[in-house]
């Protein structure tokens, strides 16, 4: 275990960029965090960092290395939770990627519920840009990635692949809020709350544009899905997202939510994914099969 902290170690090390970040986060000294990446370097016989004024950096032979330190981590964290499986008591961590707009709303309250029923399974959840997210399960940094719209698909497993209409969503106070479906130009004669370009909701609700020659100019864009809920709550505009990112109405007082017509906005898809070849740990794999009761209702 010596040996496996040491490498967890190196891990921060190469995340933070820096000796001294990466001490603070460990709790431990800069001195003796730097003793034990010479000791690793002196075992290795090749140095895995170049230091230089703003910090360390991993160099080519450490790009290598610290591939396979993550690979054992993954794997041990995968056979920690199989043998507390075998016990009966459901223990272990579950890592998950996603993005901003679907972490804010979707994947706390499957968190919550699988940790109310499983309170000894822990989690971290990271939220990047969409076009990032993929990465973080080649660079092993995540075990599952739940994804709206996924951009590239290489090397990934897919465990999930739900199709889902965008709705609109007002303040119950808006003079749209009592219709029961919408065309979208109905929408753009409104203050239109929006993500940014290159998440998933905001290519379709362009893509739409496009095709009918509507301009789209929002006057809110924000990657988080609660903060233009809560805009729309207020009456700030009208904002669009699909119904499982959605706040349900009757947890968001004020608030409306709002089919398009048939064919008015091309579906989405809500993507879950796994690393090829890669075994999940135990505690992930159920939360994935409590995701999919969720998501598709069985």
């Amino acid at each position: 275990m010596r040996h496996m902290l040491a490498l967890k170690y190196i891990d921060a090390v190469a995340k933070a960029g820096s000796i001294r970040s990466a001490a603070d986060m460990l709790s431990i000294t800069p001195s003796a965090l730097n003793r034990r990446i010479l000791t690793v370097e002196e075992e290795l016989g090749i140095e895995i960092f170049e230091r230089h004024s703003l910090g360390v950096r991993l160099n080519s032979a450490g790009e290598l290395f610290i591939q396979h330190i993550r690979s054992q981590m993954a794997d041990l964290e995968r056979v920690r939770s199989r043998i507390a499986d075998l016990s009966g008591v459901r223990l272990g961590h579950v890592r998950i990627a996603t993005t901003n707009f679907i972490g804010s709303v979707l994947l706390p309250k499957l968190i919550h519920r699988y940790r109310t029923e499983f309170p000894g399974v822990t989690f971290s959840l990271s939220t990047h840009k969409r076009n990032e997210v993929e990465r973080q399960l080649l660079n092993l940094d995540a075990d599952i990635v739940v994804v709206f719209q996924p951009m590239r698909l290489a090397d990934v497993h897919t465990l999930m692949h739900v199709q889902q209409e965008l709705h609109c969503l007002v303040s119950s106070t808006h003079p749209l809020a009592n219709r029961k479906e919408l065309r979208l130009v109905d929408c753009l004669e409104h203050p239109s709350l929006l993500p940014p370009r290159g998440d998933g909701v905001r290519e379709m609700i362009e893509a739409a544009c496009v095709k009918k020659g509507l301009n789209c100019n929002p006057a809110v864009e924000s990657d988080n899905a609660a903060t233009l809920t809560e805009l729309a709550r207020q009456g700030a505009g009208i904002t669009f997202n699909f119904p499982l990112a959605t706040v349900d109405e009757r947890e968001a007082q004020d608030l409306v939510r709002i089919p398009f017509y048939p064919n008015e906005v091309e579906p989405g898809f809500l993507f879950v994914g796994q690393l090829h070849k890669r075994v999940l740990p135990v505690a992930t794999a159920k939360f994935v099969e409590e995701m999919r009761k969720e998501i598709e209702g069985t």
